[in-house]
This record gives structure tokens, C-alpha cells and sequence, in this order.
């Protein structure tokens, strides 16, 4: 449905995204991860074709692309990228803003007063934003695409401002919309919260993709053990570690199982039990982790 090749942009001298490829389908939900100024916001402008990159192509549906306005009003119809709050008009409600998105981009506001509802924004949704809270307008900015309704859907930091209880509600919407088939790209400082609905995540760095983390396949799996740079260090100077073993932002020693027996797992268990670390669990590494391992190691 979406695939970028070969993907470069560079401001002067520096290189923003680098020969970076991908590809997407629908139904799926990609997670993007990378710390502020790696790429990311560019990467959703190319989609968008908000920028135009130096180099390589982006293609819609097998043989889409921007190449002609008519290609380009074509794929718009189909893309809608999450609105930022500073784009909200203080004197319209929130349901105005619904059916303008609706109206911009399916032609039908029939869906908006569902759409509000299953968001719990009836207390408010008629008032003028000028009312409204943080966690109000942002709630509205999700309300809004999803009114627009498109095949393909790039949210930047969707959940900002949300409390628990409406992260929770978003992220259930969310799985809602993979079920009826979009294409949902979501680029999020909430980690934890993407290994809830996320098909898989990607990690920008030197602008490209370091990493793809699957969450619906199995991934390798470690005895994991948090150690602090001492314990560590008197760890691998009084036992042989495996050689793929990880030690993430010195803190997260990482064992992999792998070609361990029940009886070997139980050895490193009680081994590691000995440094008196805080927890030790067993399984793949999460969001958080990948994240710690490719941009808080030195």
C-alpha cells in the first residue's frame, strides 16, 4: 500500500534521512521511535509530501505517486496527518472541526456524532475550544482525523497531554482502526504504550532504520537483570558471558536463552540472584530497552 525507496534529504550539510526504505500495508500500525531531531516529523513530510526529498520515491497502492497534481490530490484523499493543537480555531466547537475534516477528506459528516461519543467528549465536544483543556484539544486532534477517515494516517505524538484513562481510550481506538484495515504510522515518546497496538516498531538513527522490532513474533529472549556498572564489571571478571550477550545504558544486563537448557536458565538465575539485583525477569526486550540500547549507550 505505501513504500518509500531510497529516501534522502539533507538540509546543507547535514543528513536528515539517509537512502532510508520501507515498506507498508493495511491493517498494520507502525510505531516510530527516535529522540527529537532524528528524522522523524521529516520522515511523516515526505510521506505527506510536505517536503520533497533529495532523492529515491515514495509509491501509493502499487504505482501511485507524486508526480502530477493529479496524483497528488489522488494520494491527499487517501493521507491524513494528525492536526497540531496550534491549528484548532478558539471560536469553533469541536464538533465543527469534526465535520470539517470529515467534509475535507470523505465528503460526509454522518460519522461524527459516533465518533465523539465513542471518544466520551459529549460534555464538551459543542462547546468552543477556547474552553477547552490540554488533554481536551488533544483528545479533539485524535476526534478529527479520525472523522477524515483515510486508508493512510501519520499521528505525531498522539497521546501528548493524555491522562492514564484517555491514553488507554486512544490506544483502544486505535486497535479499532487497524481492524478496519488503516494504515496507521504513530510516532510516540510513550514506549510502553506502543508495545500495546503496535505491529511493529521502528528505530530511527544517523537517518535510517536501526531496527525493527515485530511485537506479534516471537523475538529472541534473555534473563534479564538490572546491574549496576560495578556489579557488571565484577560479573564478567568472575564468569564467561555469552558473546551476543547485552549491557544496556549500563544498567540492564541481558542474557540470551537461547541454546540454554531449564537446567543452565536456573544456574544464571540463581547466579545473578547472588548481586542482589532488583528483579529478574525472562523474555524478549520491549520498546523501552530497544530504545535504551540504541540512544542511551555511549
Amino acid at each position: 500500500m505505501l513504500k518509500l525507496e531510497n529516501i534522502s534529504v539533507k538540509y546543507k550539510d547535514k543528513v536528515v534521512l539517509d537512502n532510508l526504505s520501507l515498506s507498508a500495508e493495511s491493517g498494520e500500525i507502525i510505531g516510530l521511535v527516535a529522540p527529537n531531531g532524528t528524522g522523524k516529523t521529516t520522515l511523516f513530510n515526505v510521506i505527506a509530501n510536505f517536503i520533497k526529498p533529495n532523492s529515491g520515491k515514495v509509491t501509493f497502492n502499487g504505482s501511485l505517486q507524486y508526480k502530477t497534481e493529479k496524483n497528488e490530490l489522488t494520494i491527499h484523499k487517501s493521507l491524513a496527518t494528525f492536526p497540531e493543537q496550534s491549528d484548532l480555531f478558539e471560536e469553533l466547537s469541536g464538533v465543527d472541526h469534526m465535520k470539517l475534516y470529515a467534509n475535507m477528506w470523505n465528503g460526509s459528516s454522518k460519522n461524527v456524532q459516533e465518533i465523539y461519543q465513542q471518544l466520551q467528549m459529549e460534555s464538551y465536544v459543542k462547546k468552543k475550544v477556547k474552553t477547552y483543556s490540554l488533554g481536551m484539544r488533544q483528545r479533539l486532534c485524535f476526534a478529527m482525523i479520525a472523522a477524515a477517515d483515510t486508508p493512510i494516517m501519520l499521528m505525531d505524538e498522539v497521546m501528548n497531554g493524555l491522562d492514564v484513562a484517555n491514553v488507554s481510550l486512544i490506544s483502544n481506538q486505535l486497535m479499532q482502526m487497524k481492524k478496519d484495515g488503516k494504515l496507521i504510522f504513530v510516532a510516540s515518546h510513550l514506549l510502553e504504550n506502543l508495545d500495546l497496538y503496535a505491529d511493529r516498531v521502528l528505530y530511527l538513527k544517523g537517518g535510517n532504520i536501526v531496527h525493527e522490532q515485530k511485537l506479534n513474533e516471537e523475538d529472541k529472549e534473555y534473563i534479564k537483570v538490572e546491574l549496576s556498572p560495578e556489579q557488571y564489571e565484577n560479573l564478567t571478571e568472575n564468569y564467561t558471558l555469552p558473546k551476543d550477550h547485552l549491557y544496556i545504558a549500563k544498567r540492564l544486563c541481558c542474557i540470551p536463552i537461547a541454546l540454554m537448557g531449564s537446567s543452565d536458565q536456573q544456574e544464571w538465575i540463581e547466579l545473578l540472584s547472588g548481586f542482589k539485583a532488583k528483579e529478574i525477569t525472562i523474555g524478549p526486550l520491549g520498546t523501552v530497552e530497544y530504545y535504551e540500547k540504541y540512544y542511551h549507550e555511549s
